[in-house]
């Protein structure tokens, strides 16, 4: 029994808090990770991963004495590590063992020590760990005895680049071990557990999954409104749901996240209620010390503290903000995992239901949001891609590693990062066609022969201002600003900001807006009003790419008749009537849909395959008809000079034609029709070709195109 197998001092607590067992993720969690044994551990928010993870290590590291960090565990927030640091350092005391949280509000002082007498237990993220890389004198004494890597939220990490850079730097560190450190990756519900494991392992073999289910006799209150007014009345009933309740609301961007607050006041003063409904906003543009104040402020059971705090993502990982009555989300939601982390912050109490309340009022995003709901319902997740040659990261990775090192060959660097699952399909003569432009466009320099040192020019456009721009890698957010002169328009999103060849136009707020500049550095688009009447080339994507499962099963709905209990009669009301326009299609899993529309001039061709397979299509047909074609995450649309007829057996026969391509040839066609544009700051340390291949491993999904096409069929 693994409540016996405890350290004696931490069976006194769960007898202390009168825990009646071991949850089910941390009975059998405990003898792989006790026997060192790498492994990812799945199980649904509030299960007890961390407990699952901790026990056992703790457990084990408590019957040996070593010097330097034993175990680094890696979380992606700062909010995050001062949560997880209240429940580990205490424990890690009990077992007579020392944790200390490492991140950039700590001082000095306290670093300087943490240097020079190491804690057993590191708590950090990626950007301090590549901090104590180059700038700590004696990294390969703290790391020489390091036996665990914890990587809490993996799948957070995985779905952006910060995961690339986390699995580069555990490499670097690796180098300095005593024995390949045991890897433990903490995610909750995902589509693709396996690939999270090959993911974090790269070219190492072993590992397991370890997944237990969700307490699937927990109640659930989900219910969707649909509001078909200017917003008002959505606004009349958030706030008639947020009085006396303990809520987060979580919007879709920063100033999103202010103008609900604002409009929550104001109500506030206008109603001078008895009962007035007490906000604040939490997102990366507050202050840490606002921050912290809102989620200690959530967690007090006093209602006269605070009601609800209006959220962007920030507070969808596993912060510890207490027990909350409901989660309410407004407007886009594009992830059924999204949903279950937020859904899952409420019900943990005995008794109680999972509560949540979505508002929408946009008729685009409704089949979207009901199809979250509806896979989450079933508590399945969509996949995560994972890239193999993200090559703005390995571009970075250079020019750390060399400052590491003080210089470093190309074969040096190769013998580390090819072992990175992000960089696994890069092959020798790329990583040196890369090496070669680095050195053409100066951002590196050769000495002795095969020496590489970072350049004059990396120094400058790097490494000013204490290296923030190093370390600071990734976007500060999902959002670009749009502005007219000195006005706020409203928000892009980032993907669809870097995605656009200039000019465009596009419409945002009922209005036409030609774009004048993008500053990808500050995340701002200048624009001016369309006076030309040119339809716009692009209309606003405002939630990020649908992913195939959602697009599926958003598919299957609009094809089906189930009645969708947690629908309102608005929002049943307008999904029957979006569910009428679809009667004639007949789709089904594994069908794509050719149909010609005469009136319209266009072929469509309908998969539900989502937008990034969607965009590979999209992509592959542009050299080969003479006309325009667009997608979204439904279907694709083609337009040409020629007779419908022939169009149309034309794009049967392209669409065929992939089946006898390998993905190599398909990708290679996608990549000469591509445009290579900015998408990161290290972008600037690619060629054209590398940034082509990068940006298709980014926006697009190849061999999900070639596996639906392999699986179904094309209705002509």
């Amino acid at each position: 029994m693994a409540f016996h197998k405890l350290h004696p001092r931490l069976q006194d607590f769960v007898k202390d808090k009168k825990w009646p067992d071991l949850t089910d993720i941390q009975k059998a969690a405990f003898d792989p990770i006790y026997n060192k044994e790498s492994c990812t551990i799945e199980a649904p928010t509030s299960g007890g991963k961390t407990e699952a993870v901790l026990f056992p290590l703790l457990t084990r590291l408590s019957g040996q004495r070593k010097v330097g960090f034993r175990v680094l565990y890696i979380a992606p927030l700062k909010a995050l590590l001062n949560d997880l640091a209240l429940r580990v350092i205490p424990y890690a005391k009990r077992c007579y063992l020392d944790a200390f949280k490492w991140h950039g509000d700590v001082s000095q002082a306290d670093k300087i020590q943490q240097i020079l007498f190491p804690a057993d237990i590191l708590l950090t993220t990626p950007e301090s760990l590549e901090a104590i890389l180059l700038r700590k004198a004696n990294k390969a004494d703290i790391f020489s005895s390091l036996e665990t890597i914890v990587i809490d939220e993996a799948h957070y990490f995985a779905l952006t680049e910060r995961g690339s850079h986390l699995l580069s730097l555990l490499e670097r560190i690796c180098a300095y071990t005593d024995e390949d450190p045991q890897r433990i990756a903490v995610t909750a519900t995902i589509g693709n557990p396996e690939g999270l494991l090959q993911w974090m392992m790269g070219d190492r073999l072993g590992g397991r999954s370890i997944k237990v289910a969700g307490n699937n006799s927990k109640e659930r209150d989900f219910k969707l409104h649909f509001f078909m007014d200017d917003g008002s009345g959505m606004q009349d009933h958030l706030y008639n749901l947020l009085i006396r309740k303990k809520s987060i609301v979580f919007e879709r961007s920063r100033t999103l996240c202010e103008d609900t607050a604002a409009r929550i006041n104001e109500r506030n003063i206008r109603l001078q209620s008895r009962f007035p409904v007490r906000v604040k906003t939490h997102h990366s543009s507050v202050s840490k010390d606002l921050r912290e104040e809102a989620e200690n402020s959530i967690k007090s059971k006093d209602l006269e503290t605070l009601d609800a705090i209006i959220s962007t993502s920030t507070l969808e990982l596993g912060i510890d903000i207490g027990d909350l009555d409901q989660v309410i989300q407004i407007g886009d939601l594009t992830s059924s995992g999204s949903f279950l982390q937020r859904v899952g912050r409420t019900g943990r109490r005995p008794g109680k239901a999972q509560f949540f309340r979505g508002l929408c009022a946009d008729q685009e995003q409704l089949p979207i949001i009901i199809g979250c709901i509806s896979l989450g319902l079933k508590r399945n997740s969509e996949a995560i891609l994972f890239p193999t040659k993200a090559f703005h990261i390995l571009a970075h990775q250079f020019i750390c590693y060399i400052l590491q090192n003080h210089g470093a060959t190309a074969d040096q660097m190769w013998s580390v990062f090819t072992r990175v699952h992000s960089f696994s399909k890069i092959t020798k003569e790329e990583l040196q066609t890369l090496i070669d432009y680095m050195i053409t466009e100066d951002y590196l320099r050769v000495v002795q022969g095969n020496i590489l040192l970072t350049s004059e020019k990396t120094e400058k456009q790097f490494l000013r201002a204490n290296w923030k721009r190093l370390f600071a890698i990734f976007d500060t957010g999902p959002m670009y600003t749009v502005v007219d002169g000195k006005r706020v328009i409203g928000t892009l999103d980032s993907g669809f900001a870097r995605n656009q060849p200039m000019p465009f136009i596009f419409v945002l707020g009922g209005q036409e807006w030609d774009t004048i500049k993008i500053d990808h550095e500050t995340q701002q688009v200048s624009v001016k009003r369309n006076e030309t009447g040119i339809a716009p080339k692009w209309k606003t994507i405002s939630s990020f790419d649908v992913p195939f499962e959602l697009a599926q099963e958003i598919g299957k709905l609009l094809m089906g008749e189930d009645d969708l209990e947690f629908l309102d009669v608005q929002a049943k009301r307008m999904f029957d009537a979006q569910r009428n326009t679809y009667k004639e299609l007949e789709w089904e899993k594994g069908h794509w849909i050719m149909d010609v529309s005469e009136e319209l001039g266009r072929v469509y061709l309908w998969n539900f395959s989502g937008d990034k397979i969607n965009r590979a299509v999209h992509t592959y047909l542009l050299s080969e008809i003479d006309g325009t074609v667009s997608y979204d995450y439904r279907y694709l649309v083609i337009t040409a000079k020629e007779h419908l007829a022939s169009l149309s057996e034309k794009v049967y026969e392209l669409m065929i034609g992939i089946l006898n391509k390998s993905e190599i040839e398909v990708r290679s066609q996608i990549e000469a029709n591509l445009n290579p544009k900015w998408f990161s700051k290290f972008s600037e340390c690619l060629s054209d070709d590398l940034k082509k291949r990068t940006i298709i491993e980014k926006d697009m999904d190849v061999a999900g195109l070639i596996r639906e096409l392999n699986l179904g069929v094309i209705d002509y």
